[in-house]
């Protein structure tokens, strides 16, 4: 049975959240920030059905090129009962207000990478019926990619990809049925993430490669529908069941490689030294560092960076010519303490994810490209929401 707060508790939870969490260590952060917007919802303090810090939208329109809202740092979604037919549409195209600031001078260029963002959300219920939304992406992971992306504003973000985690079309048998009608918020959060990203760094090359996650929608088109796979819409440029389609990414000049399993992304090829090959990764290792050294195995003449693990692991290798090789497994940009379906995640009796701390890391790397072929990686660690790079700290928990 779920469990029931007194009045005490409740505003408790409101007006002292960081005592709730201290009394209540048996709920994640995430949990009890969900929670929260649940309740100041009920007592009318959010506005039913709204986006939290609204965006405005335009009807979905791939052939949209309008962008004229202002950015957000902190996107989330609960609905009530009576907007619960509002939710399941594709992903409405958000209208941004391009930055004016410009970037700051510096030697070279950069590039921001991240991955493995898994979106998605839990459907949860509470024993009156009442269903709130919980993610399984990481709220403050994102908040702190979309906050150093304004500061820094890098000429290129790479992302390894797994950005909206499809779990709807998972081939592993469900453990619960809280997946139910999340499809629709998910494939939104995935839309307003990158027009964040957009609306601060209008001029940046953004590019996503393929993943395994990503090409779900796809195979299960062709499992049960196989007339569906590959139809494209008229008027439209992609087909109807993929996902840059239904995350709407067009309209935002989102650069997306398809093809898993050969889609990458290689940059500095015109530099005449090892490029960079970002990719998702199609093998992985419980073993730490064994990813890693069979990336250096099979690619000896090239940098990699890759997601897929949701672990950190790097290594490098210098060639007889003195040429530095780097080889990098990146943290994630998900939950880690047992929202995402995984091989050691769990749901209780009432279809609740049971807190598990996950060997995953929340990450971010900037890599600074000196258009010479060298270049520095910079990992960026996100601890409880936090970050810090350059002097400036990154808070993800200030929604």
């Amino acid at each position: 049975m779920a469990r029931r707060y007194t009045q005490d508790e409740i505003e408790e939870l409101i007006y002292n959240t960081d005592k709730f969490i201290k009394n209540n260590p048996d709920k994640t952060r995430n949990q009890i920030l969900t929670l929260k917007r649940y309740y100041r919802k009920k007592a009318g303090m959010e506005q039913e059905g709204k986006l939290y810090k609204t965006w405005e939208v335009s009807a979905f329109n791939q052939q949209t090129q309008e962008w004229e809202t202002a950015t957000n740092h902190g996107y989330d979604y609960t609905a009530g009962i009576e907007d619960i037919e509002e939710i399941f549409v594709p992903a409405e195209a958000a209208r941004i207000t391009p930055t004016k600031r410009k970037r700051a001078e510096r030697i070279g260029k950069q590039i921001l990478v991240f991955g493995d963002s898994q979106i998605g959300y839990h459907r949860l219920y509470d024993k009156d019926g009442n269903h709130y939304l919980q993610p399984t992406h990481s709220e403050e992971s994102l908040s702190v990619l979309t906050q150093i992306n304004a500061q820094e504003r890098p000429e290129t973000i790479v992302n390894l990809s797994d950005t909206v985690d499809f779990a709807e079309f998972s081939r592993f048998d469900p453990a619960s049925d809280s997946f139910h009608r999340t499809l629709g918020p998910s494939l939104q959060r995935a839309h307003n993430l990158y027009a964040d990203l957009r609306g601060n760094n209008p001029d940046a090359r953004i590019v996503e490669t393929d993943s395994n996650h990503t090409i779900r929608p796809n195979k299960a088109v062709m499992k049960k529908m196989p007339e569906l796979y590959g139809l494209i819409l008229p008027g439209e440029d992609h087909p109807l069941m993929s996902y840059y389609r239904l995350a709407n990414l067009g309209v935002l000049d989102i650069e997306f490689i398809p093809g898993y399993g050969a889609a990458e992304y290689v940059h500095g090829e015109e530099y005449g030294s090892p490029p960079i090959i970002f990719k998702h990764g199609t093998h992985s290792s419980a073993s730490p560092g064994a990813t890693v050294r069979k990336e250096a195995q099979q690619n000896p003449t090239t940098n990699v960076v890759r997601g897929h693990g949701h672990s950190y692991e790097h290594i490098a290798q210098t060639d007889r010519n003195g040429q530095v090789l780097h080889y990098m497994q990146l943290g994630t940009t998900c939950d880690t303490k047992g929202s995402v379906p995984s091989y050691h995640s769990a749901m209780d009796d009432f279809g609740h994810p049971v807190h598990t701390q996950e060997n995953w890391q929340n990450q971010l790397l900037m890599i600074e490209d000196f258009e010479d072929g060298t270049y520095n990686f910079n990992v960026i660690d996100i601890i409880n929401g936090i970050a810090r790079f350059r002097g400036v700290t990154y808070d993800g928990n200030e929604q």
